[in-house]
């Protein structure tokens, strides 16, 4: 079993990285006369398998090392052990899984390795709660398409992860489920809203976990626990939606430790049928990556400015870069954030008027949008704050927000190959920073559009995204975030296997990760 070498521990964090194929005893520290003290105990991972990755783990089954059987009891014991203490997983599905790994393809890439599934797709039978009361006896019949390729693909099934009510704000805590914590410091949120599918990889529970983004979803949260995330091109891979259609803003991908075990699965669930965009079918590691045009986004969204010490990180990122061959010139999104947020918010919250109505008509104890019982005050106020924008104040969000915004970046990359900035303006904040039983939606409306300021335009516009861990902030991971323009995911998986590369992150991990 590989062991940990203690590199750093300060205020509530702990940072350890791999000794990679070692079998140590222990370590010994110098004294000033140069003899050798007492050996400190190096930490071991929860289990032995925890050092693998996805793809890891598929060839230990195929070269018959365990048994999907087997690697699927280590998961489960791993979330009846870290659940109690982050709240990642909110619906276990063991005896499902326990059924679906005797019919594994043991030719298929992920060979039976089990993944988390968050809480807001559908997967035939299973319960979709989106995180809310109102849902919480919702099963869909049959899988969407998305589900079946991931299922092909070898993956199992073993859980769904927790997520904001109808991802309705920034922070991973509902009421039906609670809040989920960040595995490396428990006081702090993972935000939202793949908060609980970003928890369960950083703790360890498993390599590999499905997430979708719809505003930032697959990116902020891995900012916050050391992860990569990636936010692929609208309608390149097989739709999550019933019915067929690629929504407008959401996306599905992996969430991940290894930059392989994402492009896997993105490879493995690539639309079959009327794709866009060329299809993907090896691994894009090996391939050289042309040195880019980097446009650096150094100090965000006008009136959404990022922290200081954030600016001061992407810029020890840019040297980087620049060591890599690429070249870095600093740029501004021409936008003032209080007007784009005018219409954003006019565009997006809509969509909680006709459910508050649909509730109201069907009981008719409610007579106003605060009475209703089965929402959080976060969801009802967002409804109430929507509820009288008129047909003419839509078309024009409408407008704005798929004309004018796609216009802009697609002008910034007619002069960039890549867009470069910090994932999230903000620091990882204290799990209070929002109660979403308690507090409206007016209380928080800056903080919530500040959080996702820089990430929502990917949505917007369509193009890939990913969040790369490269940095840390007040002892906690901190990412950096990379944009190319639509159907150009391939590079950023490039650039993402070159960083990897030059600065990897895959084997750092939080202080209860360890025995």
């Amino acid at each position: 079993m590989e062991r940990r070498d203690f590199v750093k521990k300060s205020g509530s964090s702990v940072f350890y990285t791999a000794i990679a194929g070692s079998v140590l005893p222990g370590v010994f520290s110098s004294c000033e006369n140069g003899k050798k003290e007492t050996p400190q105990i190096i930490p071991e991972l929860f289990d032995e398998f925890m050092q693998y990755d996805a793809i890891g783990l598929s060839e230990l089954i195929k070269t018959k090392q365990i048994s999907p059987a087997e690697l699927l009891e280590v998961v489960i014991k791993r979330i009846e052990y870290f659940n109690p203490k982050i709240n990642a997983v909110n619906i276990k599905l063991y005896e499902r899984a326990r059924e679906m790994v005797l019919n594994t393809n043991s030719n298929s890439v992920f060979a039976g390795v089990p993944v988390l599934i968050k809480d807001m797709i559908d997967i035939g039978g299973v319960v979709r709660s989106d995180g809310s009361k109102l849902m919480q006896n919702n099963i869909p019949s049959e899988s969407v398409s998305y589900i079946v390729e991931l299922e092909k693909s070898g993956l199992t099934i073993v859980g769904r992860t927790n997520v904001p009510e109808f991802a309705s704000h920034s922070n991973t805590w509902n009421e039906l489920f609670g809040k989920t914590l960040n595995p490396w410091d428990v006081t702090k949120t993972v935000f939202g809203s793949s908060g609980g599918s970003s928890a369960a990889v950083a703790a360890g529970i498993v390599p590999l976990a499905h997430g979708t983004d719809g505003a930032g979803s697959n990116r902020i949260p891995p900012n916050a626990c050391g992860l990569f995330g990636f936010k692929p091109s609208r309608g390149r891979l097989a739709s999550g939606e019933k019915g067929g259609a690629d929504d407008f803003l959401k996306t599905n991908c992996g969430i991940s430790r290894s930059v392989r075990d994402n492009e896997q699965l993105f490879i493995a669930t690539q639309k079959r049928e009327n794709n866009p965009y060329v299809t993907i079918k090896n691994s894009l590691k090996n391939i050289p990556l042309k040195s880019l045009k980097v446009g650096y986004i150094r100090t965000g969204l006008e009136g959404y400015e990022i922290d200081p010490e954030i600016v001061a990180k992407q810029d020890e990122i840019v040297k980087l870069l620049t060591s890599l061959g690429h070249q870095v010139k600093e740029v501004t999104i021409p936008l003032n954030g209080d007007d784009f947020y005018d219409q954003f918010n006019v565009f997006f919250l809509t969509k909680f008027v006709p459910l508050v109505n649909n509730i109201m008509a069907n009981n008719s104890a409610y007579t106003e949008i605060g009475d209703i019982k089965e929402l959080t005050n976060f969801v009802k106020t967002e409804a109430i704050f929507a509820k009288d924008f008129n047909e003419e104040e839509l078309a024009k969000a409408t407008d704005y927000i798929t004309n004018t915004i796609p216009a802009i970046f697609e002008s910034m990359f007619e002069e960039n190959d890549v867009l470069f900035s910090a994932v999230c303006p903000i620091k990882t904040q204290p799990i209070e920073f929002l109660n979403p039983m308690t507090d409206s939606f007016m209380d928080k409306k800056f903080i919530v559009g500040q959080t996702l300021s820089l990430t929502c335009f990917a949505n917007i516009c369509g193009h890939p995204a990913m969040s790369v861990p490269l940095s840390t902030i007040d002892n906690l991971p901190l990412g950096s975030m990379f944009q190319a323009s639509i159907g150009n995911d391939e590079s950023l998986y490039q650039l993402a296997y070159q960083l990897e590369e030059a600065k990897p992150w895959k084997d750092q991990w939080p202080e209860m990760s360890y025995k």
